[in-house]
């Protein structure tokens, strides 16, 4: 299997943006066929949506915005329409029965390991791109995302590493787009920086991040709407799928979170089994298929939102070494790709 394809780029926040665009032309094509279908909403509803959300997003940071005019005019596409590929979470959010089981996520604080499943739509793998952005000051983050998107799962050359699991609350989201806060997390140089960053913004968004330092500092933050949860480390290590932790908000009767539940029991068992706290560990666990019916590492199935859905990569950040690892797709004999991040 071919590993996912890789792209530069620099410069001013809306020459990136061009720069992705050119690239990326035909790829955001399709991912926007693929959004256009999901959303199940009429074009007009969706860019009034993306029209208030590049408001917000302009508020919180006007260089997004200038990186996604510039994503707009590189791939010839409508602005809000770009700003809507930003703000899918949100928009997704609309319909409460839009909601897809996921990811899950790990981080060993001790060594400074971070990693995931990204689990999501089966023609996802073959669009999606490793993108390496280069600031002006020297700044370098390496990321997996889709195209069209400027923020996502990845590290920067500060040590800081960022995973994401989509929670849902099924109410209107309507705060700074999860997938711009990971952006707006991978421009800062520490943990610290990081939270105040989220404090900017931390309300009107149904998602999980776990952020974590090449100097072993990690926390978890989940939004829910209005709230801002911190669940704390199990064991010494964390873990996270597609449920609230910190408060019970998703009821631990309903069959929809059975699916996340098992995931996450079967992480934390093992995260907690170990006393190899190593890159080698985490993959095994994010490689598990113990549980035949909600596997971590999945298999594309019918999805009635999706289609099909299942693990699109395996995404692990080594902070200390500077590392980035990530194997495409779903097949256990994929090899990973590694990038240094310096």
């Amino acid at each position: 299997m071919q590993a996912f394809k890789t792209i530069g780029i620099a410069g001013t926040p809306h020459e990136r943006g061009v720069m992705h665009g050119r690239i990326l032309r035909d790829e955001i094509a399709d991912v926007l066929v693929f959004y256009r279908d999901i959303f199940k909403r009429p074009e007009a509803e969706v860019l009034e949506l993306a029209a208030a959300f590049q408001r917000t997003i302009t508020e919180f940071n006007i260089d997004y915005i200038d990186e996604i005019q510039g994503i707009a005019e590189g791939s010839g596409q409508d602005p809000l329409w770009i700003v809507a590929l930003n703000a899918r979470t949100e928009i997704l959010a609309q319909n409460k029965n839009n909601f897809v089981n996921e990811c899950t996520s790990l981080c060993f604080p001790g060594p400074s390991i971070l990693g995931q499943t990204w689990d999501w739509g089966k023609p996802l793998e073959a669009l999606c791109v490793v993108m390496h952005i280069r600031r002006s000051d020297g700044h370098e983050i390496c990321m997996l995302t889709e195209p069209g998107i400027i923020g996502k799962i990845g590290m920067n050359n500060a040590g800081l590493g960022v995973c994401l699991n989509i929670l849902t609350l099924g109410c209107k989201l309507d705060g700074v787009p999860i997938h711009i806060m990971l952006r707006a997390i991978l421009d800062c140089q520490s943990t610290r920086e990081a939270i105040d960053v989220i404090n900017k913004a931390p309300f009107g968004k149904s998602s999980n991040i776990l952020v974590a330092d090449r100097s072993g500092q990690c926390f978890d933050k989940e939004f829910a709407g209005g709230e801002m949860l911190t669940p704390e480390a199990i064991n010494g290590s964390f873990v996270h799928t597609n449920h609230y932790l910190g408060k019970e908000i998703n009821a631990a009767s309903d069959p929809l979170f059975f699916n996340s539940r098992s995931r996450m029991k079967v992480a934390l068992e093992r995260a907690s089994e170990t006393t190899d706290y190593s890159l080698d560990t985490m993959i095994n666990i994010l490689s598990d298929r113990s549980d035949d019916k909600y596997p971590i590492y999945r298999s594309y199935l019918p999805d009635d939102v999706l289609q099909d859905v299942g693990t699109v990569a395996t995404i692990l950040m080594d902070l200390s070494a500077q590392q980035f690892h990530i194997r495409k797709g779903n097949q256990p004999d994929s090899p990973f790709t590694t990038f240094t991040v310096k």
